[in-house]
């Protein structure tokens, strides 16, 4: 560990930095309601937010902090600010890593056999924010009607079931509720506490859910089908590469996860051919691609 320390105390003037831009972005939202500033508010809050889901990612892998309890109380409060119970989607992510590039996880591909529209529309309708709203529909079920969740209201779709495999257990279920009511209990606390206007609040956050959702695939998007090697070591401008702590270089991270954020550009290989984020973003709005490749295996243990 001493190769790659965790940068625990740089993580948390960050968290630090960021919640306080949150909050205050969120009361400056409300002041400058009904003006052009108001679009500026929107877009640093969105710009804020992706730095906070990037160290909620070090928490789910145990790398925000060094200390187990720090990191844990980050991660959750962290996601109080992203509006999802941190442990939700800690081992959602999880699954993530085992089922990556699987047919478990192929919102980018499609099959001869499957329809080429559903999956367009599949695709579409998580990219424009819906991944986010499931969140936060999530979030509010599990205060008040958890099994709803595992219901086939929401496990319609083999992706969506394959992410969260295994959150209903008994131990995972009590830590998710708790959480869940901290979210809404905080959230609460804050739209009244600094008078926030509904309509500003609401634009604001799901202008974040747009943004989240659209490039939440984006850095597996296309890449060979491989559980470990089927992510980008993407290309991004300094400034993005600070905002997105090295998030782009997720190749690297796929291979590494217990690597820290801030050590995981000497990994990138310096003869790698490397492609824009941004190129791929934007592929990835034309839709899902036919694929003849097969899922790769995954391990059932």
């Amino acid at each position: 560990m001493t190769e790659h320390p965790i940068p625990g105390k740089l993580n948390i003037r960050i968290a630090l930095i960021c919640s306080i831009l949150q909050l205050s972005l969120l009361w400056l939202g409300t002041q400058t309601w009904g003006t052009a500033w108001f679009v500026l508010i929107v877009a640093l809050f969105v710009l804020n937010l992706i730095p906070i889901y990037s160290l909620i990612h070090e928490a789910e892998h145990q790398l925000f902090h060094s200390e187990k309890t720090t990191n844990y109380r980050a991660g959750v409060w962290l996601s109080f600010l992203f509006i999802a119970p941190f442990s939700f989607v800690k081992r959602c992510h999880l699954n993530h890593h085992a089922h990556n590039r699987s047919d478990y996880e192929m919102w980018d591909l499609y099959y001869e056999h499957q329809n080429r529209w559903i999956k367009h529309g599949y695709l579409y309708l998580f990219m424009v924010g819906m991944e986010w709203i499931l969140l936060v529909i999530g979030t509010a079920l599990f205060c008040l009607l958890p099994k709803l969740v595992f219901s086939r209201l929401f496990s319609w779709n083999k992706e969506i079931s394959g992410i969260i495999q295994g959150t209903d257990s008994k131990n995972s279920m009590r830590k998710i509720r708790l959480e869940s009511w901290g979210v809404l209990a905080f959230q609460t606390a804050v739209f009244f506490l600094l008078g926030l206007h509904p309509l500003a609040y609401l634009i604001m956050y799901l202008a974040h859910g747009l943004a989240w959702s659209s490039q939440n695939y984006v850095n597996h998007a296309f890449s060979p089908r491989d559980i470990v090697n089927g992510a980008h070591n993407h290309r991004l401008s300094p400034f993005f590469k600070y905002i997105y702590l090295n998030f782009n270089v997720h190749k690297v991270h796929h291979q590494n996860p217990t690597i820290p954020w801030l050590h995981l550009p000497r990994y990138v290989p310096g003869n790698e051919k490397r492609t824009s984020y941004w190129k791929t973003y934007l592929r990835l709005w034309k839709g899902p691609e036919l694929t003849h490749e097969p899922s790769p295996l995954i391990d059932q243990k």
